[in-house]
């Protein structure tokens, strides 16, 4: 199957609690670089990048496609979450972020969950998808932290509330390649369910030439 001229594009936000590293991976994959500390995120902030992707057609064919990626960082914080729910409706999947150091940021992911769900009415539910990935793997690996939260537990919660396990990670030892690779899966996941989504600009683009063409054609 040939590559498109059209790029597909899919819209997720990172959902978690404050200080898991949301704003490090949103930086990784948009600028490629990590900060051990980052000042944290007032509101939302969103950037895009492209990405090639290994994806399947519905007869099981495999090609490869360049997709575009609209990524949402959102603030952790109580006062912000009702602003952040406002961009779940724009959104097509949810990527909730937990520190494996901090056991009480993976309990906090039933918040997360339920805030999603109490948007049902702006979101496609069976289109919609939510992924959850454990980060500072680094952090147990270098013997800085103990381990709260184990892998096992992350699996059993993805299977308990239909999510899709994105594993494990490291902002500060992964690259951004290597992130890209991740995101690559998901959305390999997401086309299957979504297919050439365009973004909402360039649906109301399309629909505006195809009226303009509707009146012109009446005069000729």
């Amino acid at each position: 199957m040939e590559e498109g001229n059209d790029i597909p594009e899919y819209r997720l936000i990172l959902l978690g609690e404050t200080a898991v590293g949301k704003t490090c991976l949103f930086k990784k994959l948009t600028f490629g670089d990590f900060k051990e500390k980052n000042v944290s995120t007032i509101g939302i902030d969103r950037r895009t990048f492209n990405i090639k992707c290994n994806l399947e057609d519905k007869e099981g064919k495999a090609f490869s496609k360049e997709v575009k990626i609209n990524l949402t960082d959102t603030a952790g914080q109580e006062r912000y979450k009702a602003l952040t729910k406002s961009y779940y409706k724009s959104s097509d999947a949810a990527v909730i972020l937990y520190d494996i150091t901090d056991k009480k940021t993976f309990e906090n992911i039933d918040d997360w969950i339920k805030s999603i769900n109490s948007a049902s009415s702006h979101i496609d539910k069976n289109t919609y998808t939510i992924f959850l990935m454990g980060t500072k793997i680094d952090l147990v690996d270098s013997g800085q932290k103990e381990r709260e939260v184990m892998e096992e537990e992350a699996i059993e919660k993805c299977e308990e509330n239909n999510m899709e396990w994105g594993g494990e990670c490291s902002n500060k030892e992964f690259s951004d390649e290597k992130f890209k690779e991740i995101f690559a899966g998901f959305i390999k996941i997401m086309y299957k369910k979504l297919g050439d989504k365009k973004s909402q600009q360039e649906s109301l683009k399309l629909a505006n030439y195809k009226s303009k063409k509707k009146k012109k054609s009446k005069f000729c």
